[in-house]
């Protein structure tokens, strides 16, 4: 039986013995995006997107519908097809590129949304190139949903499909086939996700006309809990099933499961020195790898000692840490963060490889999934913070950055040896904001895992004070920093005093100070909702003390919705609740203005924490306005015909 599932399984592993034809692109992986299924393609080199493209940036771009080519485009320039070809032939013509930004810049504005930088459309093609009328491949044939005739797909919580599929199986035929070799893996049982997960590959839910791609996240599940099964049989996870060929997009119903077993775990404060300047404090054992005790975590934790110290990867010390002292959530251990350990791997294996040292088999990162990685300020796109290490950008307002940087350079050494064009200008101080807008570009702010774009203003003041000195050295301006490249709404305009925190820093500082639940943070809206409040002089930004303030607010809010609503199922405050919250606040709301508040910032269970915290604050700030208002009136009096009641009804309605 063994050796007829290994011959069986290696017609799976093989493209050419599957399909009957010699595969010419072995690199090729299937197309995830859901964006970009039907345009024409299945197959690309870069299933992650181009570096320097935010694939998350391009789907929200996309689905605007501004142009009927707007797919098409995107998906060849974002996630270009693979193929064997003249490689033009598969590329945008220039003229599709400009009559789709054309057709778009009116509502990406807005709904503001940004032309991506990179894609310029002068450097496309002119000829030989794929047009708005027509795709150089045929397009799929099935275009409606048909009823599920796998027999190892029937029974699902869904019973239509559509194909072709991700791995190309035109008709149910060739799906039936190609995942009858699973069918002993289903019947040992190794995993309750390799079922769901297997026919959202081969046959895929129909949802209004269109595939759902497979979820990252179930993929991960059940290739852990069944390669234990597999190795014992002799074979490996097929390679055109990667995990991190797919996204984690369509993974909103994938039943969340522990994968950490956490029956005994207790919490305790974080002994360990390495591991005491993080943004939690308590730890839960035993951990995520079995230690029982923080003496035994840290004995093993101790020889990455040197690693840490050189600096090899800035995301060591943090993926480590959440490793041997995994964060207390409620009693249980965060999950370590997949991407988290991919970005500290790649920085610092070379290194140990130099010194004859492995990656550690207990730390592979596949081990590890993607559901706790916005927790450690991963951005859904995958986008990760990490401290600036470029000297000539220390020291600013801000000091977490993000690769790729907005020009596509993948690294903070490859940005600053581009950076050093502008040496001369910056030592001759040629602009007062020529620094920091460089920095800006290059070194761009990371917040939450996203990119902050400087404003086009910000690019034309630093252009004006510093074109007069380059045309004494005979150079002009860049191309690649044109100044109408750049947003001019939701962007930075210009730097604050770096002593004082806007909103992203107030962000910033609060993620770090552990003030979030169940992993979820507050968002940029609260906390400009936050400075607002505690912005006692108006100046726009916070000094230290009025942080200090705004972190004890902060916190007796936390801790009031922790312990009364946090655990309930699911965790939220629900009507009656928020009714009591605000009446103990004695913030006098009649019905109609309570009615008005609760559809503004209730979800589908209730009013979660963000918006708990959102809608107090906001009750707050009118509250305190309207005192104001009473102490500037000129007499000791009681002005009955305008109660506070009142101005919360007129300031909210």
């Amino acid at each position: 039986m063994k050796h007829l599932f290994l011959v069986v399984w290696g017609l799976l592993l093989s493209p050419q013995r599957a399909h009957g034809r010699t595969d010419d692109t072995a690199n090729c992986k299937p197309v995830t995006e859901r964006f970009c299924q039907g345009v024409g393609y299945t197959t690309t080199l870069h299933p992650s997107g181009v570096s320097g493209y935010n694939l998350q940036q391009i789907g929200q771009i996309v689905e605007t519908a501004c142009s009927p080519h707007v797919a098409k485009l995107m998906c060849r320039v974002v996630v270009p097809e693979c193929s064997s070809e003249d490689n033009s032939r598969v590329k945008p013509c220039r003229a599709l590129c400009e009559k789709v930004k054309t057709d778009c810049e009116p509502a990406l504005r807005a709904k503001s949304l940004f032309w991506p930088m990179r894609l310029r459309c002068h450097d496309l093609p002119g000829s030989n190139c794929v047009e708005g009328q027509e795709n150089p491949v045929t397009p799929p044939t099935q275009t409606t949903c048909q009823t599920i005739t796998v027999p190892l797909c029937k029974g699902l919580p869904y019973t239509e499909t559509l194909l072709p599929n991700v791995l190309g199986h035109k008709t149910q035929e060739e799906a039936s086939q190609n995942i009858q070799p699973f069918s002993t893996l289903m019947t040992m049982e190794c995993s309750s996700h390799l079922k769901p997960f297997l026919c959202s590959v081969h046959t895929p839910k129909c949802v209004s006309g269109r595939a759902q791609p497979p979820c990252r996240t179930l993929c991960e599940r059940a290739r852990s809990d069944c390669q234990t099964v597999m190795s014992s049989l002799g074979f490996r996870w097929p390679e055109a099933l990667r995990c991190d060929a797919f996204t984690t997009e369509s993974c909103e119903d994938v039943p969340i499961f522990s994968d950490i077993q956490t029956s005994s775990a207790t919490c305790q404060e974080i002994t360990n020195s390495i591991c005491k300047e993080l943004p939690y404090t308590q730890t839960a054992l035993p951990g995520v790898l079995g230690h029982r005790t923080q003496d035994d975590a840290s004995l093993e934790l101790h020889q990455f000692f040197p690693l840490i110290k050189v600096g090899c990867s800035p995301h060591l010390k943090q993926f480590l840490c959440s490793v041997y002292f995994p964060e207390c959530v409620s009693g249980k251990p965060r999950s370590p963060c997949r991407t988290l350990c991919e970005q500290a791997r790649s920085g610092c294996e070379p290194l140990m490889i130099q010194f004859g040292f492995p990656w550690p088999a207990p730390l592979k990162c596949d081990a590890f999934t993607t559901e706790s990685c916005e927790h450690y300020g991963v951005s859904s796109s995958g986008g990760l913070c990490e401290p600036i290490t470029i000297p000539m950008c220390q020291g600013l307002s801000y000091n977490q950055t993000i690769v790729p940087n907005l020009l596509g350079h993948t690294s903070q050494r490859d940005a600053f040896m581009k950076m050093s064009f502008f040496n001369s200008m910056v030592t001759a101080v040629c602009s007062v904001d020529i620094r920091l807008f460089l920095c800006r570009v290059y070194i761009p702010q990371c917040v939450a895992g996203q990119v902050q774009q400087p404003c086009r203003s910000f690019c034309e003041k630093a252009k004006r004070g510093c074109e007069g000195l380059m045309a004494n050295f005979g150079v002009s301006w860049p191309d690649e920093l044109r100044c109408n490249s750049f947003p001019e709404e939701m962007c930075v305009s210009e730097d604050h005093r770096p002593e004082m925190l806007d909103a992203e820093d107030v962000l910033v500082k609060l993620n770090a100070g552990g003030y979030s639940v169940r992993g979820k943070s507050l968002t940029l809206r609260t906390a400009h909702l936050l400075l607002t409040f505690m912005d006692a002089d108006k100046s726009g930004d916070l000094d230290v003390v009025e942080f200090f303030k705004l972190e004890h607010y902060v916190a007796v809010i936390r801790r009031e919705y922790v312990g009364s609503y946090e655990s309930s199922s699911p965790p939220s405050v629900t009507q009656n609740q928020m009714k009591r919250a605000m009446t103990a606040r004695e913030y006098n709301l009649d019905d109609e203005t309570f009615e008005v508040l609760w559809r503004e910032y209730r979800s589908q269970a209730g009013i979660d924490y963000d918006n708990y915290m959102a809608v107090l604050t906001k009750l707050q700030i009118l509250k305190d306005r309207f005192k104001a208002h009473l102490l500037s009136l000129p007499c000791d009096c009681v002005i009955a015909s305008f109660s506070l009641k009142q101005f919360m009804k007129s300031a909210v309605i």
